[in-house]
């Protein structure tokens, strides 16, 4: 019987402290199925490598110290990795040992280069989260049967490019990639934040997808270092867009069709993303308070309209995409 695949483990930690202690002690349940444990730390000044340091027991640990850079820390972490497979484990959220498991017999079963899961959602105290509507969810139901699939690399590509901003993977803190694919397409660094749906966006065309309907993992709500505004939101989720497109330009792919007429339309999803920000600046506006909440209503009015749109857009490219059978495959029984 041929051994298990090995796992790698990446721990990024900047400050964080007060997410560790808890996480630390979490994953004392699937530790010992870490072929290694990799920790990137950007220089933390909270005590986080300290307690790393007394706390952390695993005979292939490693510990990288850095300058700051959230996925630039992703990335180093990862170049260190040797395993079959890679396991990102950020501080705060959470996986049991059954789940990672599961990850890994699903992308052993569907020769995936990522397995995909949709994860729960907590407060930093552990109090349940609404169910924040990520994009996995939605393909499971559309595609999934009620099992775990994988999907067509081509198909990849345009769902990314169809739920940006959203992040096509959910949170890492709840999938598992393979190592040897992950290793040579590095998280794009230009794009702050949102780096992860950068990354299935820009390698979605030679990244065979798993997803599997079960859930083994917290994703952890928590307050955020720093906040950008609704239109630097917008602003960024459009370079990204434009970014990416002219990167696959004259990329040969069977999707070209659909990206192409989606490439060809984007007046309505960058109208409703601009709405979107609009509305919400006029809400909390101080100033003109009384004409700033008619120019509101006539926004969120026009917003609803647009998303309304933008939803029987959605609807027509799945059907599409649900009338390809061949581009989506089950593990056989």
């Amino acid at each position: 019987m041929a051994s298990p695949r090995t796992i790698s483990v990446v721990l990024p930690t900047y400050n964080c402290r007060g997410l560790l202690v808890g996480h630390l002690q979490g994953m004392q349940a699937w530790l010992d199925l870490a072929h290694e444990v990799i920790v990137v730390d950007s220089r933390s000044t909270d005590g986080s490598l300290e307690l790393i340091r007394s706390e952390l027991r695993h005979p292939r640990l490693r510990i990288i110290e850095r300058d700051r850079g959230l996925y630039q820390s992703w990335n180093e972490g990862i170049a260190a990795t040797t395993g079959d497979w890679v396991y990102i484990s950020t501080a705060g959220d959470g996986i049991t040992r059954e789940h990672l498991l599961h990850l890994r017999e699903v992308g052993e079963a569907l020769a995936a280069d990522v397995v995909v899961s949709p994860p729960f959602f907590a407060h930093e105290d552990g109090r349940p989260h609404r169910d924040l509507g990520w994009p996995p969810a939605a393909l499971l139901q559309a595609f999934g049967r009620g099992r775990p699939f994988a999907i067509h690399p081509e198909a990849t590509q345009f769902l990314a490019f169809q739920n940006c901003p959203n992040a096509l993977l959910g949170s890492s803190a709840a999938d598992l990639y393979r190592g040897d694919h992950l290793r040579v397409r590095p998280f794009p660094t230009e794009y702050g934040v949102v780096g992860d749906t950068a990354w299935i966006m820009r390698f979605g065309h030679e990244t065979r997808l798993a997803l599997t309907p079960r859930r083994g993992s917290t994703f952890c709500i928590h307050e955020k270092e720093s906040k950008l505004t609704p239109a630097q939101c917008v602003e960024l989720h459009l370079r990204l867009l434009d970014g990416e497109r002219r990167r696959l330009s004259g990329h040969d792919q069977e999707a070209r069709t659909m990206l192409e007429a989606y490439f060809d339309s984007l007046e309505l999803p960058n109208r409703t993303k601009r709405l979107w920000a609009e509305k919400r600046v006029l809400w909390h506006a101080k100033e003109n308070r009384w004409r700033n909440k008619l120019r509101w209503i006539r926004t969120t009015a026009s917003y609803l309209w647009h998303r309304s749109q933008m939803k029987l857009r959605t609807h027509r490219e799945l059907s599409q995409l649900q009338a390809k059978p061949e581009w989506f495959s089950h593990p056989k029984s």
